[in-house]
């Protein structure tokens, strides 16, 4: 008989980190920086935090109770959106952090352009602007779409044909390092992985906590970002001004720089894990 190597998972509990990162805390900020900027322009003299506090002081069970649960389904739903706004945006112009990392070329942003992207690339103006004069212009994306060395591609891909082939031993592949490029792969890598590493579990769900986490912060920060700018062009008040709206712009695209950061990081945790496993290593006939 057989005996099955025994992997321990990671305990999980009711309620993770990433539901205080990922949902309680951007549901929080959010209802907290629209009451602060409703409370700013409610006033006329200089800004005292003190008297802002104080509005928001009184402790009682059932507002806190309220407030924790609309943050959280707030949460929940930025945490969403992000997903199918922010994410769908780094993919389609980069790809998928797997694809870039091993050096596969992506199409041009403009061949792809559709209605629907075009739309996705006003909805997220400050982003997609910045990223387009720092990115591309000033070359910031090679902070966070920075291929892998020739070495680390090859090991790499070598390896992941062999996982692949001995997961799908009846259906024949491209055996060519670049016929992953045609797969899904790093869907079928990360649970591999993650069954198998346990020494890095923990290191795994928290690049997972911390991308999701930044790509809702820079979600909120359009937010905020749009915001503003109904404030400015209805002429609401006079605290915005085009400086404030620059500002929040700036923090929205360092925001998605820290979001690409760690989605890259979290992909290339996956892919190293392929690097080292010993298993994976093919079989003379």
């Amino acid at each position: 008989t057989t005996h099955k190597k025994f992997v321990p998972m990671i305990k999980q509990n009711p309620f993770s980190i990433y539901d205080f990162l990922g949902y309680f805390i951007p549901g929080a900020l959010l209802i907290y920086l629209y009451t602060f900027i409703e409370y700013l322009g409610s006033i006329n003299d200089k800004l005292d935090l003190s008297s802002f506090l104080k509005l928001n002081s009184e402790l009682q069970i059932e507002k806190v109770l309220f407030f924790v649960i609309l943050s959280y389904s707030l949460g929940h739903l930025l945490n969403f959106t992000s997903s199918i706004t922010i994410e769908k945006y780094a993919n389609w112009k980069y790809d998928y952090p797997s694809k870039y990392l091993l050096g596969f070329n992506k199409k041009g942003v403009i061949k792809t352009l559709n209605i629907r992207r075009f739309i996705l690339a006003v909805i997220l103006f400050p982003v997609t602007v910045l990223d387009l004069i720092l990115g591309d212009l000033f070359k910031f994306k090679n902070f966070y779409t920075r291929k892998l060395d020739d070495f680390l591609i090859e090991t790499i891909s070598k390896k992941g044909l062999i996982l692949i082939n001995r997961l799908l031993e009846n259906i024949e592949l491209d055996n060519k390092i670049k016929g992953l490029k045609n797969y899904d792969f790093f869907r079928i890598f990360s649970h591999y992985t993650f069954e198998h590493s346990k020494n890095h579990q923990f290191r795994l769900v928290n690049y997972v906590v911390l991308y999701g986490f930044l790509r809702t912060m820079t979600l909120i920060s359009i937010i905020i970002f749009w915001y503003f700018v109904y404030i400015m062009t209805n002429q609401i008040n006079g605290f915005v001004n085009y400086l404030q709206l620059i500002i929040i712009g700036l923090i929205s695209y360092v925001f998605f720089m820290a979001f690409m950061k760690f989605y890259r990081r979290y992909t290339l945790e996956g892919l190293m894990l392929i690097a080292i496993d010993k298993e994976l290593i093919e079989i003379e006939e």
